[in-house]
């Protein structure tokens, strides 16, 4: 069993992915510990038998296993057959869009051994990261946070980024079920309504195509259905 799994579901085609590998690869070999990558990928991606080799040989000491699924999957549905395949203690989510800061992942493992079951890295406390992210997804994140604050009476500081590290075990126990990229939040509020320990931790962004394959009119229920339940589960009426 490795200590920590690095889980990227890789849901379209992106010239960006080379680039965050090198970079994730780098930055593993100077940070050496017990660590494996998952890449979860959708079928119709640029990951061919022949591309997956060349990977497998320019990494040849990363411990790197590549799973691809049928037809198109969403964010969550990638996610969660990554988490399900791993064994690992930890795991961590990144994007293969190379928009999350890799060098992150030292302090997160930092907090997690104290106990935490979830490290949530967050984009908003910093002005000049904060413009990174697109208006209309700051609109959307204070929007869902005031509904957060109404309905669960909890603040959360990020409530949709899925740059996160979490006990494996503790979350699959709560029951993941979500297949879009609202499976981020429900990773986040199942934690806080089982009373888990969650640490946010400051996140630096850089400049790239993130959330490219979000809409709104497709996401936007699961986001919706997540307050929902947390509320009925709050006043004990509907387990979440």
């Amino acid at each position: 069993m490795n200590e920590l799994s690095v889980v990227i579901p890789y849901l379209s085609k992106t010239e960006a992915l080379p680039t965050f590998l090198d970079e994730l690869a780098t930055y593993l070999m100077e940070n050496p510990a017990d660590v494996d990558v998952i890449i979860v990928a959708n079928e119709d991606t640029d990951l061919d038998q022949y591309s997956v080799k060349q990977l497998r040989s320019k990494y040849s000491w990363l411990k790197l296993t590549i799973l691809k699924r049928k037809r198109y999957r969403g964010y969550g549905s990638l996610m969660r057959f990554g988490i399900a395949y791993s064994t690992s203690r930890y795991v961590v989510l990144l994007s293969a869009y190379g928009d999350d800061d890799v060098g992150m992942i030292s302090r997160m493992l930092k907090e997690i051994r104290k106990g935490a079951q979830l490290v949530q890295a967050t984009r908003l406390p910093n002005e000049a990261d904060r413009r990174i992210v697109s208006l209309k997804f700051r609109i959307y994140q204070n929007i869902y946070r005031f509904l957060i604050r109404i309905l669960l009476c909890a603040d959360i500081k990020d409530s949709s980024y899925s740059f996160k590290m979490f006990d494996r075990i503790f979350i699959q126990g709560l029951g993941l079920t979500q297949n879009g990229y609202s499976v981020s939040p429900e990773i986040t509020l199942k934690t806080l309504l089982a009373e888990g320990k969650i640490v946010y931790i400051s996140s630096k962004m850089k400049v790239a195509p993130i959330n490219k394959n979000f809409k709104l009119y497709r996401e936007g229920l699961g986001f919706v259905w997540l307050l929902v339940r947390g509320m009925f589960h709050r006043f004990g009426i509907l387990w979440f």
